[in-house]
Formats: structure tokens, C-alpha cells, sequence
């Protein structure tokens, strides 16, 4: 058995307690990909990162677990990893790079008192197929609404920046905020397309400061729904900006969690078919793991 040390840090938010929590643990040499998903399952978090080496000054490699499977990317476990190596294991500011299932990815690390602020540049944007009509109509009974609930001139749509979401905007944040999911629909829905995550979105009630409101649903990953999602919020300032005015500056801002009780904010900056996704964290605690 090796002593490991496992933190607890909220992502895209510098209060404890909110925001959306990942477990953070090193060292991870001589840990099986079964003791991984163990230890994900017993932290219990959307996402687990793992952080497999520091032999490099530029590279940090870097392995995501939700409770039920590894995951390409998770940009909030990222930016609470980057937050542990900045704050707790001597990584320098400056620019770095992430190595994951997803690729190599630019990660830039600006030291600011006890948060840094993190940036986390996202794979290629790829925009994937429409939902089909029936498609459509097993989506909306998924969330138990109707066809006017959308809004008609935005599609239903999947979009990917390292790991795929279906996109869909709703007209009201009184609905967004009081969605009760039909899982086994959504599960199978998500099964068909390949695709276990949605993202919800909404532009009521929005402002100077935040684009839209959002949420995210991915029970077929293990994640009945994530407070606040980094990757979808890369893939959603592509997607307005192809589709929307919303996106001016090439900057968007994402409030999520709020009907979690654990609100928090992703800020986003396009460029081309690429989305960097900039965001602080704080460290809630510390403990020691023994495997």
C-alpha cells in the first residue's frame, strides 16, 4: 500500500461549497485503471483526475474518472488539477500542457493569490448531426416538455470539443430551473445517438455578464447532473457563435448550478473552431488515501 493524497476542490468558483467539486489525487504510479474507477466511486464526484506524472516542466499528464468510466476530458477536473499543481506542488505560472485521452491540450496558469486563473484550451470544435424528429420527440419526453418549450430557430444538435454534448435551448429559466428528467428515456436516448451527455440552455433572464443559464444531464455516464460543465460550456460558445449574435468579442459566460444549490461560472473565449475555457477553484480539503 502507498500513502496518496486525494483533494477535494470546487472548479469555477473561489467559494467553498460551490461551484462543481472534483477529486484531485497524486501520486497515481502503480494504481490500476480498476483502482482508479474504485477510488472515483468512493469520492463519488462527477469526475476524478489523476495526475500520472510531473517529468516534465511543460506536460502534466493527466487521466479523468466518472464514477461508472474513464472520460477523454473534464475541463472542471482540470482546472481543479492545475489548481493542486499551482498551489500545492510547485508548478510554475506561465504555459503547460495537458496531456489526456483527448490529446494535448494548452493550459496557461497566471498565479493570483490563492486561486490562479486557469485556462484550458479544448480540442477542435466538431459539430456532430441534428436530432432527427423522433429523436427530438424522445428528448422532450425525456424532459417532459413540448415543442414550444424550444426555441424553434436554434437546432437540437450535437456538439463536441473533446467530449460530445447534445445542445438544446429552452425559451424559459422557470422551466430550465424546474426540469425533472424521465431517465431510463434520457439513457436510452443518449445510448442511440452515442452521445450519454445533454446540455440545456436558456437565454432569459441572462445579461452583460452571463450568456445563458445552463444545465447538464449525463445519467448514462454515471453523472445524473453535473453543477457546473466546462466542456459543454466550450461546445455551447461554438455553437452560438455559429448560430447566434450572442457570442460578441468572441467571449460568453455560462451561470450554471443554481438549481443545484452550487452555482458557479465558465467563462469562454472562441476562437475559429476552437473554445479556451478560463476559471478559478479552491481547495476544500485534504486527506490521505491508502492503496
Amino acid at each position: 500500500m502507498q500513502e496518496r493524497t486525494v483533494w477535494q476542490v470546487d472548479a469555477f468558483t473561489t467559494i467553498a461549497f460551490t461551484g462543481n467539486p472534483a477529486g484531485v489525487v497524486y501520486p497515481c504510479d502503480g494504481l490500476t485503471e480498476d483502482e482508479m474507477l474504485k477510488i472515483s466511486r468512493e469520492l463519488n464526484n462527477s469526475e476524478t483526475a489523476f495526475i500520472q506524472k510531473l517529468d516534465r516542466t511543460d506536460t502534466q499528464h493527466i487521466r479523468f474518472f466518472t464514477p461508472k468510466q474513464e472520460v477523454p476530458l473534464c475541463t472542471h477536473a482540470a482546472v481543479a488539477s492545475y489548481h493542486i499543481l499551482a498551489t500545492r506542488l510547485g508548478l510554475k505560472a506561465g504555459e503547460h500542457h495537458l496531456h489526456c485521452k483527448a490529446g494535448l491540450l494548452p493550459v496557461g496558469v497566471e498565479q493570483s493569490a490563492s486561486h490562479p486563473n486557469i485556462r484550458v484550451t479544448q480540442k477542435e470544435g466538431h459539430f456532430g448531426p441534428l436530432l432527427s424528429e423522433s429523436q427530438n420527440r424522445k428528448l422532450r419526453e425525456a424532459l417532459q416538455l413540448d415543442a414550444s418549450s424550444f426555441y424553434e430557430e436554434l437546432p437540437v444538435q450535437i456538439v463536441s470539443t473533446g467530449n460530445a454534448k447534445i445542445l438544446a435551448g429552452l425559451k424559459s429559466k422557470a422551466e430550465l430551473d424546474s426540469i425533472k428528467i424521465r431517465r431510463e428515456i434520457l439513457v436510452a436516448l443518449g445510448e442511440e445517438l452515442g452521445v450519454p451527455g445533454l446540455y440545456l440552455f436558456t437565454f432569459d433572464q441572462g445579461s452583460e455578464e452571463i450568456t445563458a443559464h445552463t444545465r447538464m444531464f449525463s445519467p448514462g455516464s454515471g453523472v445524473e447532473e453535473d453543477p457546473v460543465t466546462g466542456n459543454a460550456a466550450g461546445a455551447l460558445a461554438l455553437y452560438l457563435n455559429r448560430y447566434t449574435n450572442r457570442v460578441p468579442d468572441l467571449r460568453a459566460s455560462f451561470m450554471q448550478g443554481e438549481a443545484m444549490g452550487r452555482q458557479g461560472l465558465v467563462h469562454v473565449q472562441v476562437n475559429q473552431l476552437f473554445a479556451t475555457v478560463l476559471g478559478q477553484a479552491c481547495t476544500v480539503f485534504e486527506a490521505h488515501l491508502y492503496v
